[in-house]
């Protein structure tokens, strides 16, 4: 008789228990890893909903401090070869800043509408004197200086005075006077940087953009002659002001051999100089087609296919 009240106990309290939705655990799941496991069922995590990420900030790499290793290629392609000792590699190599930086004009403020795939890393004189030109011959003067190519490091200044650092490191200095320039005694006689700097920083007071074009060979063939690392593009701004780009690297499609090129500008204001996105195709930027057969258009100018030229020492 008691095991009949026993068994009917048991069977009102697991019908009551029911009743109220509390689940009845036998005793022997009741360790610590069972009861776990039988009280708690684990709820799967939401699959996150994919976001969208645009194709060119994919191909930015925000731990690399280079050109090369800050900017990729995009899908498919591969960046051309180039020599240890090249224009190519130099640039590669560039220093750039920190993921997000700004463009900067001389004086400090920001240059609010720059589109900068990345700022190369270049300290500006505190005064308005590298303009495009500058920002130009700089590129093209240090890759010389770091090949102790000393003798191509040449720019023309005023009417056709020959501005070589080969002759500013004999300690030669220039004496201007309007557009009349002539050498001077007085400077250092050294190869090292400091004095390298000071050239550049002489170099950027008096070039220009039509003196800089004195030291440009125009490319003819624009069809035939393929776009090279260094060739510049000379166009005009909206607001009138003449523009420099130079092609700082080029990558290769592996299945079709289209190329693709990035382009580094400075400006006027004196600017740092950066690598240019591409506001007209979001699917290659900051790459610009080399096979383009109209204008280039960048952030900043429209500049006709005719418009390509190689410094005079790299033609």
């Amino acid at each position: 008789m008691k095991r009949v009240v026993l068994l009917c106990l048991a069977l009102s309290l697991a019908l009551t228990g029911c009743a109220q939705g509390v689940e009845i655990v036998p005793i022997e799941s009741l360790s610590p890893e069972k009861t776990a496991a039988n009280l708690f069922s684990a709820q799967p995590f939401a699959t996150p909903e994919p976001t969208d990420v645009s194709p060119s900030a994919a191909r930015i790499d925000a731990a690399g401090m280079t050109v090369a290793t800050r900017i990729n290629p995009p899908e498919g392609y591969t960046r051309v070869y180039a020599a240890e000792d090249s224009l190519g590699t130099f640039l590669r190599n560039y220093a750039v800043r920190a993921d997000g930086a700004q463009v900067l004009y001389y004086n400090g403020e920001i240059r609010e509408d720059a589109q900068a795939a990345a700022v190369l890393d270049v300290s500006l004189g505190s005064r308005n004197h590298e303009g495009p030109a500058g920002a130009m011959a700089r590129l093209i003067a240090e890759y010389l200086y770091s090949q102790q190519n000393y003798a191509d490091i040449s720019f023309t200044l005023g009417s056709d005075f020959d501005f070589t650092f080969d002759t500013w490191r004999q300690g030669q200095t220039i004496a201007v006077d309007g557009s009349s320039v002539s050498w001077a005694s007085g400077g250092e006689d050294s190869n090292g940087e400091e004095n390298f700097r000071s050239y550049l920083a002489t170099l950027f007071v008096y070039i220009s953009m039509s003196t800089f074009q004195e030291d440009l060979e125009q490319v003819e063939d624009v069809d035939g002659d393929e776009i090279r690392v260094g060739d510049i593009f000379l166009g005009t701004t909206a607001d009138g002001k003449k523009t420099a780009l130079m092609v700082a690297d080029i990558c290769q499609s592996d299945e079709t051999g289209e190329k693709l090129m990035l382009l580094v500008q400075g400006g006027a204001p004196a600017q740092q100089l950066h690598i240019v996105e591409n506001p007209g195709n979001a699917d290659l930027s900051p790459w610009y087609p080399c096979g383009f057969s109209a204008d280039l258009t960048t952030p900043d100018a429209s500049i006709a296919i005719e418009n390509r030229y190689r410094y005079k020492n790299f033609a």
